[in-house]
């Protein structure tokens, strides 16, 4: 993606559009109104980033379950993107692949004790792994959260050494300037922040959709920093991506521009 800082408008600068104009297409089979289509940082970004860290600089990972997003935001838009193919599922796998166990209780085992940070009380802590009750095994065998942690921590390295390298490749490279916010399902996992900042060497918060006032507590973490974003982004008069896909200079824009215009709409439509 690249931004236009006149116009504030998003184009889409995609090798291969078909996902996307795909995606357009089946929510019109399913009789969809589909009013316009947005990088998911970019809602993301609207949810969990102030307009001044937008504005100064801020990074932003937006880690969900097969991909993670890296993006940078300045001068109050999106400046740069890539996409790294893995993202929380790959440590789920890893878990599952370690230690010999159905992707479920991996999830479990991730979800409920891993961390990625260890310390010396994990090697004294015992895991059930397996599914309970499974008539095949007389006793459900055992793991340390030190040998679950080590796991989870030797997956995120490989991921955060991406991502520090994707960083640079968007000219993100001064540590003391600029910090990063985490964000996404991915975010979710204990420790991920501080094993993230040491890494990287710079400051590193996890991102909530604080933008969304009157969100329950179930739907106000990071997992659902895009679909917040998604209605904010929707009541903001926004630009569609679909004719940057074909090519033309200019965005979209949303012929319904915001809640009140909608309703009134409505209302005239059944007049």
């Amino acid at each position: 993606l690249y931004a236009d800082r006149v116009g504030v408008e998003i184009h889409a600068v995609l090798a291969d559009p078909a996902p996307v104009r795909n995606l357009d297409m089946t929510a019109r089979a399913s009789h969809l109104g589909v009013d316009a289509i947005v990088a998911s940082p970019v809602a993301a970004g609207l949810a969990c980033l102030s307009a001044e860290e937008r504005e100064l600089g801020v990074a932003m990972v937006e880690m969900g379950a097969a991909v993670t997003n890296v993006s940078v935001f300045i001068g109050g838009m999106l400046a740069g993107l890539v996409t790294l193919n893995h993202g929380g599922a790959d440590i789920t796998d890893e878990i599952a692949s370690v230690f010999g166990i159905r992707r479920a209780e991996a999830e479990r085992l991730k979800c409920f004790h891993g961390s990625a940070i260890t310390s010396p009380r994990d090697h004294q802590e015992s895991l059930d792994v397996g599914p309970p009750g499974d008539p095949s095994q007389a006793e459900r065998p055992k793991i340390t959260r030190a040998q679950l942690n080590s796991i989870i921590s030797q997956r995120i390295d490989t991921m955060v050494a991406d991502i520090g390298r994707a960083l640079k490749e968007m000219g993100f490279s001064n540590p003391g300037k600029h910090h990063v916010v985490l964000t996404g399902g991915g975010a979710e996992l204990k420790g991920l922040a501080d094993h993230m900042q040491a890494a990287l060497g710079r400051m590193v918060r996890i991102g909530r959709p604080t933008e969304l006032p009157g969100l329950p507590d179930a739907h106000s973490g990071p997992a659902f920093s895009t679909m917040a974003g998604l209605a904010l982004y929707a009541n903001s008069n926004p630009s569609d991506l679909r004719l940057g896909l074909q090519g033309s200079d200019s965005a979209i824009k949303s012929t319904n521009t915001g809640v009140i215009a909608r309703i009134m709409q409505a209302i005239r439509e059944n007049l």
